[in-house]
């Protein structure tokens, strides 16, 4: 039941009760009148004569008295015989020198007065519902705003916010909503750029460690494996020591190919050489040989404009997508596809594996991260994936009409 039936079935027993109340008060006190008027009606009835001494346009025109040799007159045809037994009481009265009591009139102008109340008191009744319906709608709209807010707050719009109200009560209430906003609205920008400067820091860290790993670890592996491939051609060596050298040689081969594999993933060296494009190419395929999987790439030839940490956070993402179907999906085969569509550039990841009802609720580190990548690139990122029907997760990064950049 709503709050307003509430209302109006507690306010509608309580107009019910005062008016039987006031209808019985008035009962009360229009018998009393009744009894005080046929009183003092017989009092002059007592000093008048017989009616057959006066003269007949005298007794017509008297009232609540009439001659007690005629039949009595009765209340009109609008007064109801109850009201009227409820009022005047019994039939029978006294007769007083040949006059009779006759209350009609009276219990017709008291019936008159009872409707004319009762009518009023309908009005006064359906106005103050009335003015309760639009006090309770105005507060039920504000009320519902206010749950239209919280569950677009729920949902991770935080920038929700209500418009001030006349009432204090309701003000009060909406005051206090904005502010709970505002401070949830300052908590998630100081997180998302905590997260933001700890991507950065990471993906800093990588290209640091990968440049260290390539110029000084990766110089000394070429150069064991260029020794060891100069002693096949010492003739002084024998043929056992140079089986050794060999097996040496391919050893340093088989490292340097991991090798390469794990400076890829610390940080692509080909998109700082190359750009953006030939580093997706790069990394679709280093996938397909890490996982074994098939991956079909579709690709515009020409990419937007990129900062290189806007590269690097769209790599990333694109990087633990894929991740995430070798680990989670149990699928045999992946799409990619990335194109510009009016100012918007669309990124697609599909496999057909086994999907997941919960995603993105369930979600992991990996998740996580690739939503605050998508905020970093000020994009958004949706997760859709059902049990047996593999997962898709799309990314629609906003491009400026005029630069063909990123927002």
């Amino acid at each position: 039941m709503t709050v307003y039936r509430k209302i109006a079935l507690l306010m509608l027993a309580v107009f019910i009760v005062i008016y039987l109340l006031g209808a019985l008060f008035y009962v009360q006190q229009a018998r009393h009148d009744v009894e005080r008027e046929l009183e003092s009606v017989t009092g002059l009835a007592e000093s008048l004569g017989a009616p057959a001494s006066l003269p007949e346009s005298v007794v017509s025109g008297m009232r609540h008295l009439s001659p007690a040799s005629r039949a009595g007159s009765t209340p009109g045809d609008e007064v109801p015989s109850w009201f009227s037994a409820l009022i005047a009481g019994e039939d029978s009265r006294p007769v007083v020198n040949g006059w009779k009591m006759d209350p009609a009139d009276e219990v017709e102008e008291i019936w008159e007065g009872f409707l004319t109340i009762s009518g009023a008191y309908a009005i006064g009744m359906a106005l103050c519902f009335l003015a309760l319906f639009v006090i309770v709608r105005r507060g039920m709209r504000t009320l519902a705003s206010l749950s239209e807010a919280m569950g677009a707050i729920s949902s991770g719009h935080l920038t929700s916010r209500l418009p001030r109200q006349g009432e204090q009560e309701l003000d009060s209430l909406v005051c206090r909503f904005n502010s709970m906003a505002g401070a949830l609205e300052s908590e998630q920008q100081t997180v998302s750029r905590l997260l933001n400067e700890l991507l950065q820091l990471q993906d800093r860290e990588r290209e640091h460690i990968a440049r260290v790993l390539h110029d000084d670890l990766g110089q000394y592996l070429t150069g064991i494996r260029a020794q060891a491939r100069s002693l096949l051609y010492d003739p002084d060596l024998g043929d056992r020591q140079k089986q050794q050298a060999r097996d040496l040689a391919e050893h340093c081969e088989t490292i340097q190919k991991h090798f390469r594999h794990l400076l890829q993933d610390l940080h692509p060296l080909v998109m700082e050489q190359l750009g953006l494009g030939s580093a997706i190419r790069h990394l679709t395929e280093q996938w397909q040989q890490l996982s074994g999987l098939e991956c079909r790439l579709a690709m515009d030839e020409c990419l937007p404009e990129f900062t290189g940490e806007q590269q690097t956070h769209l790599y990333r993402f694109l990087q633990e997508a894929l991740n995430n179907v070798s680990r989670h999906a149990n699928a045999s085969c992946a799409t990619l596809a990335v194109a510009r569509k009016d100012n918007e550039l669309s990124i697609e990841v599909r496999d057909d594996g086994v999907g997941n009802d919960q995603l993105p609720g369930n979600a992991g580190l990996g998740v996580r991260s690739m939503r605050e990548r998508a905020r970093c690139l000020g994009g958004e990122v949706r997760f859709l994936s059902r049990m047996g029907e593999g997962t898709r997760i799309r990314l629609a990064v906003p491009l400026s009409p005029n630069t063909g950049g990123v927002l």
